[in-house]
């Protein structure tokens, strides 16, 4: 076993989750490898010796991949939001479509899975449509950054490049107006100060929502809301949300309209989506139409009645609409229902009924009342995954066609395994909904058994 600060030479076998490199230590035990790439062989220092596997950090690359680049990033060694800019992309494209494959194959338990080629982004910079940066510093001298790999420490940086050209004009533009006013950020260790996070949401026709995360209310935040909108013109509105208590959570539970609109529209495939400040909703305005394309294609019609159980802001089941007679949603946030309503109503989707509630509460009610199952049901679920109540109403519900979106290969593939009682996994497609980053969405098609 190594010890804690221990010097030791090893050849990177894989990759990981987080950006690290997998190897083993004399004795077979695995180590993770921050900053390394599979096929290199790197001299690294042991920083954490637990009882199956210890973590060491890159200290020298003896042989260099062929497949490693320069990160255009000046914090990327620093910060925690990129894993991946050292890397190809073509690479992590690879690497992230056999992550999928794995984790099908060992949890799963499908033996040749169904997978289709991976749809890569057209762009793997200047994609993401949502930031959400923390302030750093004190009264006077506040920036705006993101918080280093496995701490709360804030790196200050005034463009990210991973987010859109507007999102970067705001995070440019708020720290100067800020110090000009005197509002000092929140400190964690004193709990004193007024500014926690900011929340900057953009849409594709170059309109944005910037929205103060607070400790408590500040007046001097309407005047800041009325510069940054003189000077970025894209801003349409400004909010403040107040999260007074000790708590990781970013957002609180009440938020307030400070200056202009509280919402902005988006269109996917043609359809329009109202958005609010603090709306769920996919940041890669490119690659959703690809995602949600797909889940749309895989619908056998004719098609009487689909159900989504994880609704959002109804963004799949108003897509949905044009192909079925009628959709029922369901939707555990009444914020985001109430923001679903709005977007059926902007849509005329008048075949699309939103039910407010916790999917593993209201299913069975749903399943037991049903005249007959849905031609398919659509779920785009949290990472966790589908509750065991789901699956078991899924099971007794027997619809022909199950259409899952996946943020998580490995809860999916636990999910697969699962509805195997009844159901074969028919195709799954993963989509790069997230360049540079560990992240990996997955469209996958059960067919119901005969």
């Amino acid at each position: 076993m190594p010890k804690l600060g221990e010097r030791v030479t090893l050849l990177i076998k894989r990759m990981g989750q987080a950006g690290e490199g997998i190897a083993e230590d004399v004795s077979g035990r695995v180590v993770f490898v921050s900053g390394a790439l599979p096929g290199e062989r790197v001299e690294a220092e042991i920083t954490e010796v637990r009882t199956n596997f210890s973590r060491a950090r890159t200290e020298r690359i003896v042989d260099v991949s062929s497949t490693r680049t320069a990160p255009p990033c000046p914090i990327y060694a620093a910060c925690g939001g990129c894993v991946f800019q050292h890397w190809e992309y073509a690479a992590e494209l690879k690497h992230k479509e056999d992550r999928v494959r794995q984790a099908l194959i060992r949890i799963g338990h499908v033996v040749e899975p169904p997978l289709r080629s991976i749809e890569g982004a057209h762009e793997a910079y200047g994609y993401r449509n949502k930031g959400q940066f923390p302030w750093g510093g004190i009264a006077g001298d506040a920036y705006l950054g993101l918080f280093a790999r496995t701490s709360h420490q804030v790196v200050a940086t005034k463009h990210c490049d991973i987010q859109d050209e507007i999102v970067n004009q705001v995070l440019q533009a708020m720290p100067g107006i800020v110090n000009q006013l005197g509002i000092p950020p929140y400190a964690e260790n004193t709990r004193q100060g007024v500014l926690r996070h900011l929340l900057i949401r953009s849409t594709k026709n170059r309109e944005a929502l910037v929205l103060f995360i607070v400790h408590h209310w500040d007046d001097r935040l309407k005047e800041t809301a009325t510069r940054i909108i003189d000077k970025v013109p894209c801003v349409v509105g400004v909010g403040a949300n107040v999260n007074s208590d000790r708590t990781n959570r970013v957002l609180g539970p009440h938020t307030r309209l400070i200056r202009g609109t509280g919402s902005v529209v988006e269109t996917i495939l043609g359809k329009r989506f109202k958005l609010s400040f603090e709306s769920f909703f996919q940041v890669n305005s490119l690659q959703v139409a690809r995602l949600y394309g797909l889940a749309l294609d895989a619908l056998e019609e004719p098609l009487e009645t689909v159900w989504d159980l994880y609704a959002g802001v109804g963004t799949l089941a108003i897509l949905a609409s044009d192909q079925a007679k009628t959709v029922r949603a369901l939707e555990l946030s009444p914020e985001a229902a109430e923001d679903a309503g709005a977007n059926i109503a902007l849509n005329h989707a008048q075949n699309v009924t939103m039910t407010v509630g916790r999917a593993e509460r209201l299913i069975w009610d749903w399943v037991n009342k049903a005249a007959k199952p849905p031609s398919a049901v659509i779920m785009d679920p949290p990472r966790a995954g589908l509750d065991a109540l789901v699956v078991e109403s899924l099971l007794a519900l027997g619809s022909p066609q199950l259409i899952y979106v996946s943020c998580n290969p490995e809860t999916l593939a636990r999910d697969v395994a699962l509805l195997s009682a009844a159901y074969d996994l028919s195709a799954a497609t993963p989509v790069d909904m997230f360049p540079r980053t560990d992240h990996v969405e997955t469209v996958a098609v059960f067919t119901r058994r005969l």
